[in-house]
């Protein structure tokens, strides 16, 4: 029996790790300007779309192709999102400093809102990544699926923000995370949601007169 080192499983899989750690330096080289944070994580998304159906081909191409065809438009829904998070922390932090029964059901409120933004966060850059649709229409969808798919979305706000939240715990554990989030903490986070996304957009799919999904490649 022959064996083909090219085709063993271990190869491949290390192969996998070696791409998701290189996209993961080119996502946060590309996200240092702050303002380029959508264009740059709508990047790795349509990679990481791609690489969990083993479709991803040339990593750092496709990469830098969909960072600059979806610039605009992934900027405009980071900006967006960006914005309404600051004004959401203002507000979350004036509820608590209202005190009593009023403060702490207010506080629930804007908790609630708090995970609606972060769940249409999550899915409107994917959904800009795989789909050409106007941002109204993005965010539109992005609000849907985060409520019509209640139990994947709530999957993944713990991966994104409880990896976010527990690297910032203490002083410590940022010392620990800050390595990985170098190597590999947005690709390994971005390459999850991405296994769940893929679920989730087969209803969109289905349908083989959609003409609206990006070309594979």
């Amino acid at each position: 029996m022959k064996f083909n080192l090219m085709d063993n499983v271990v190869t491949r899989a290390l192969a996998k790790i070696c791409d998701m750690i290189c996209l993961n330096i080119v996502w946060l080289i590309c996200c240092i300007p702050i303002v380029t944070i959508g264009a740059s994580t709508t990047a790795l998304y349509s990679v990481m779309l791609k690489m969990v159906k083993n479709e991803e081909g040339y990593i750092f191409r496709s990469f830098f192709k969909a960072f600059k065809e979806n610039f605009r438009q992934s900027t405009i829904l980071w900006l967006l999102f960006a914005v309404l998070s600051v004004v959401w922390w203002i507000d979350f932090n004036f509820a608590g400093a209202v005190g009593g029964q009023i403060g702490f059901l207010l506080r629930v409120v804007f908790v609630v809102f708090g995970f609606i933004l972060i769940s249409a966060l999550i899915y409107a850059l994917p959904l800009t990544a795989r789909y050409v649709n106007p941002i109204s229409a993005t965010l539109k969808n992005a609000l849907i699926l985060s409520l019509a798919k209640l139990p994947y979305t709530l999957v993944m706000v713990v991966i994104t923000a409880g990896a976010v939240v527990a690297s910032v715990w203490t002083t410590t554990t940022l010392m620990f995370a800050l390595p990985m989030w170098f190597f590999f903490g947005g690709s390994l986070i971005a390459w999850l949601n991405s296994c769940i996304l893929r679920r989730i957009f087969v209803i969109f799919e289905e349908n083989d007169e959609n003409d609206n999904t990006k070309e594979e490649g």
